[in-house]
């Protein structure tokens, strides 16, 4: 990468992830310049153009695709209205980072990996926490054999959310817990575990008035015995968690998935059970300084358009993601009907 090389960005849509998350973690990127954001409210452009100092302004998503000098975008935009904006932006000749879900089903995520690809053009799905040293770590333990022949792991993402006019409660938008949390906990199950299970069994609680899930749960098995669970919620006491069980030990991250600064996790060895009570077990307290998870990730997906790196989140595990909640989705509507 050539010193001081910097990728010009240009921002789809003034979600409040961009406004709270993305666009700070980019202004903190070394390779990175807020170049130009877009709204469909010229208004709400030029208050994020004041706010954050991009040099354009946008009335008009088609306008900021139309300008040579942005290099990659960022999507934001509601989950049913990525794969069109991802297509456009590719066949605009830009490179793509697109919020989480990238897509609503597997075969949207493949084709617009594919338009990618015909246009010359990156594409990565915005899995911040994907980047944080965090559940790096927690892989790395998970490989060296902290805690033995993983066994079990679980994932927990909850918040009660009150306002109803909210996105996530649309399901003309790509609503629903399913898409706005299970997301997370398909991902890390994935990504540390490593594989794609051959079993998918989910449970969902729909809301009647809105048509969309309101919580989830969703159960997985591998074919080495391996088990998985999710539990996500849009009604719930917030909560940030993941648990990986092993033969010889437990490692629990109770944590929020986008955590910065300092975050703890624990793992515990050396128990036994007797008189089904647990003795003797060993707790080693890890500390982990996280950098801002968007900066990260800015950053990464610059060096991947300046210098050639891979995306860190891949086209494969984006495509196993999706296919998973494909099933998960499946299962859960068809014991909703019995």
């Amino acid at each position: 990468m050539m010193m001081g090389k910097m990728v010009n960005w240009g921002v789809l849509g003034c979600a409040g992830i961009a406004r709270i998350r993305m666009i700070p973690g980019l202004l903190q990127a070394d390779n990175a310049r807020l170049y130009a954001v877009a709204s469909r409210r010229s208004a709400k452009a030029e208050e994020f153009q004041r706010l954050f100092g991009a040099e354009k302004a946008y009335d008009g998503y088609e306008k900021l695709l139309e300008d040579d000098q942005v290099e990659a975008v960022y999507i934001p935009l509601p989950n049913s209205m990525h794969f069109e904006w991802v297509e456009k932006a590719a066949r605009a000749g830009k490179h793509i980072l697109c919020e989480k879900p990238i897509a609503m089903n597997e075969e949207e995520a493949k084709r617009m990996f594919e338009i990618c690809r015909e246009n010359g053009v990156l594409l990565m799905e915005a899995f911040a926490y994907r980047h944080s040293p965090l559940v790096n770590k927690v892989k790395e333990l998970i490989e060296e054999g902290a805690v033995g022949k993983v066994k079990y792991m679980e994932s927990h993402l909850t918040d009660v959310l009150t306002d109803m006019s909210n996105i996530r409660m649309d399901r003309n938008l790509g609503g629903g817990a399913f898409y706005d949390m299970a997301c997370y906990n398909v991902s890390v199950i994935s990504y540390l575990l490593g594989k794609e299970p051959e079993c998918v069994k989910a449970f969902a609680e729909m809301d009647e008035r809105y048509g969309v899930d309101v919580s989830n749960t969703f159960l997985l098995k591998y074919d080495d015995g391996t088990q998985a669970a999710g539990y996500s919620s849009l009604n719930s006491y917030a909560r940030g968690y993941y648990a990986v069980v092993g033969e010889k030990g437990r490692i629990e991250v109770p944590c929020n998935f986008n955590c910065r600064n300092v975050s703890k996790f624990t793992v515990s060895t050396g128990a036994y059970v007797d008189n089904v009570e647990v003795l003797d077990e060993v707790k080693t307290e890890y500390t982990v300084m996280c950098p801002d998870n968007y900066m990260l990730e800015a950053e990464q997906f610059g060096r991947c358009i300046l210098d050639g790196e891979k995306p860190l989140v891949s086209m494969e595990e984006t495509v196993q993601n999706a296919r998973i909640l494909d099933r998960a989705f499946e299962d859960a509507a068809c014991r909703a009907k019995r």
